[in-house]
Formats: C-alpha cells, structure tokens, sequence
C-alpha cells in the first residue's frame, strides 16, 4: 500500500513538472513601479494571462522612466538578453529601436487586431514607422487640462478660465486671497507640457507639427512669442518654491487647499481620488487656454524586440488580449488613464474618466489631436527642449530667453543637417 501510494504521488509530481514546464514565462519590462501605475499595469498582465494560460508574462520593473528603461534595453540588446515585450513611448522612441533593426514588426498581429479600426487616425501615425506598426498602443493620456479646487473657486466665486484674460483674472484673484495660484513640479517633463498651451495657442497645430518637422525654428518670432506668452501668463502663476517638489507633493498642495490650480496629466485624477479627494467634488478640470477643442496626449505602447519564434509568438498572443475592449479597461480603469481603442464602453470610466473620454473623442472628430512633442521630436531635440523649458520657469528672463533659443536651434540644425526630423 505505502509503495502504492509512493507510486502514485510520484506520478502526480512527474505530471505537474511536465505541466509546468509546457507553461512558457516570459517577461514583460516596465517602469511602473508603485500606485495606480502599478494597479494597472498588473491588472492589463493578469487580463493578458488568463487569455493564454499556456505562455505567462511575468511583469519586471525597471527604476526610473521611458530614459531609464531606454538605457537598460540597450545593454540588453547588446547582450542578446531583450524582453519578450516592453513598455515603450511612442514616435521616435519606437523609430530608434526601428532604425537599429532590433523591433520585430507588428503587422500580422495589427490586422487580428484591427488597428486601423480600433485606433484613432492620431494615435495610429505616432506607432507606425514608414507605415509598419511597431508599437500597440495600451496607455493614453491627456496632457493639456488644469485641474482645480473647487473650494477655493466657489469660496471667491470663479469660474474656470476659458482663455488667457480670465486665467490670469483668476491667478491674480486667488494670489489676493492667500492661495498659491497654479501648482508645477521640478523635472525636464513638466514646465514643458505647460509650455504646449502657450505654443498652441501662437503657431496652432500646423505650427506644432512644423516643429516637429524641423521646419519652423526655435529662433523664429512665432517661437518667441510663444515663450513670451508662457512667461506673462503662467509662469507668473506659479506657486512659491514649486521647482523643488515632485508632482505628487504639488498635487497633495491642491488637496489640502494650499494651491488652487495645477496642471498636469490626467493621472493625476487617479492620485486624488486615492486620496479621496473626488472629481466632480473636491476637484475638477478644465482644458488650459489655447487648448480647448484640442487634445495633447502622450501615450505607452506595448513593442516586441526580435527574438526567437517562441517569444514573439508569445508576445504577440498578450497583444491581442491587450489591445481588446476587456485587456484596455483592465489598465485603464485603476491606472486612471484613457484606453485608446475607441470600442470601449466610456461607461466604465468614472467622473473624470467620462470627461476626458469626451474631450478626447471630440477631438478626434475635429481631426485635433496632437502627440506630446517630446516624442516627435529627434531624441536630443526632445530631451534639450525639455531642460531648457524648465530652465526659463525657473528663470524667465530675456538672458535665459536668448540662450534657450540659441541652443535649441544649434540643435535643430544638427538634426537637419543628420536627417533626424521625421514626417509624421
């Protein structure tokens, strides 16, 4: 009996080892590494598991940001060690990786998946690479609404500014009563989202993406009215001291009533509501002057180095079910983002969620959305324009003014002269 039983429990071990190792694990690198960031992307993992039970992706983070884990990828390229899949930016994030043939396209995959369909016509054109996607796009969000105390604007009886007269009318007024006008962060990203409702607001879309382009300079009048613009009109806004926080600590300021205004991406939204300060109740938004009608996202997609047969089979199988209705609600719905296939229902958004769904979609019909100029932009270009942003917030005077715009046009003609630019 007891050499029975050995028997038997010998052959169930010998069956689950097998059955183990016929499930294949594969890993997944991201740079969500704590909070709804995390939620989310945990949530899109487990709706990509339970659609292949035989091949599991298991989430590896990496510190940092989109430069950190650009970093780490390519000293996994060099080592022939790359994930499965990774969470990439969009545009010339994808391009570079494209251009040093270490992306597998996504073509196959795009048509199961109907991406043409499923995907708006601005989402669709900062993924593909000379009209090869490289990138499904699973993380959307906007970048150009001000969020607010409501409190703070009923106790002095505001409405929210609809262009750049009354948001000054209100900065001013809320400064008069105590309250720290309009809330920013330190770090080359954020100074410079702000900057976009200024640069709309002069060069309008075109313009946006003739920058983009490499074909209207940084030394150009219209640029420099646009910095001049941001300067009169919202860097005079900004809270004391705000360069020394993060967004986070800004973002506790407009919960506890310090600071009146703040913007800054829509995850924010999920960070107050965590905190239980609710949209439609403690906080609510309103698109930042020049912006209205339009929505500036930025966006992560999901890209596949080239490997084995396995591993891209693999990868391309969590795809699918990321980019369905149920895979994009799962992330989007505790990351407090926007999922970009247009199919799901804006019914399992809250709040917040139903207004940037709407603000977005409107947009879309009006053909005015525009990608998060960082990404357009070559790499250097980008990242420099970024630090010199922030470098005028700090310090907007015309000496900071003329340097900024001598350094970032030296730049712009290197990339020219390179062929960098790119049109999207």
């Amino acid at each position: 009996m007891k050499a029975s039983r050995w028997l038997a429990g010998m052959a169930a071990l010998a069956w689950s080892g097998t059955a183990a190792l016929a499930q294949d694990t594969y890993e997944i690198w991201h740079y969500y590494a704590a909070g709804s960031e995390l939620a989310g992307m945990n949530a899109l993992i487990e709706a990509g598991n339970a659609a292949s039970p035989d091949t599991q992706f298991t989430g590896v983070i990496i510190p940092g940001n989109v430069v950190e884990l650009r970093r780490q990828l390519q000293t996994a390229f060099l080592s022939g060690q790359p994930p499965a899949l990774y969470q990439s930016s969009m545009a010339y994030e994808l391009k570079t990786f494209v251009d040093g043939g270490r992306l597998h396209p996504l073509t196959d995959v795009w048509s199961r998946i109907k991406g043409d369909e499923i995907f708006p016509e601005g989402v669709q054109r900062v993924v593909k690479v000379d009209g090869v996607p490289y990138g499904v796009p699973f993380d959307l969000s906007l970048i150009n609404n001000v969020f607010y105390n409501k409190a703070a604007f009923e106790k002095l009886g505001l409405q929210p500014p609809t262009d750049w007269d009354s948001f000054t009318a209100a900065c001013t007024a809320l400064r008069e009563a105590g309250y720290q006008p309009l809330g920013n962060a330190g770090g080359p990203f954020w100074s410079l989202y702000n900057f976009y409702a200024a640069l709309v607001s002069v060069v309008g879309e075109d313009g946006y993406y003739k920058i983009a382009r490499g074909e209207l300079g940084f030394d150009s009048p219209e640029f420099r009215e646009a910095l001049d613009l941001y300067r009169d009109r919202m860097v005079s806004c900004y809270a004391e001291n705000w360069s020394g926080k993060t967004w986070t600590q800004t973002a506790d300021d407009v919960i506890n009533g310090d600071t009146a205004m703040f913007m800054m991406g829509i995850w924010v939204a999920a960070y107050f509501e965590q905190a239980n300060f609710l949209a439609g109740e403690g906080f609510d938004m309103f698109q930042a002057p020049g912006t209205a009608g339009k929505s500036i996202f930025q966006m992560d997609v999901l890209a596949v180095p080239e490997g084995t047969e396995g591993s891209i089979a693999a990868a391309e199988q969590f795809i699918e079910a990321a980019a369905s209705t149920e895979g994009q609600a799962a992330f989007a719905v505790p990351k407090g983002s926007l999922a970009p296939n247009v199919n799901v229902d804006p019914s399992v958004y809250g709040y917040a969620g139903s207004t940037f769904s709407r603000q977005f979609a409107e947009a879309s019909q009006a053909n005015a959305v525009l990608p998060n100029l960082f990404f357009l932009l070559p790499t250097s270009v980008g990242t420099e324009l970024g630090v010199q942003i922030e470098r005028f917030a700090i310090d907007p005077s015309d000496t900071v003014k003329e340097e900024l715009v001598t350094t970032l046009e030296g730049l712009r003609q290197q990339a020219l002269t390179d062929n960098a630019f790119i049109q999207w």
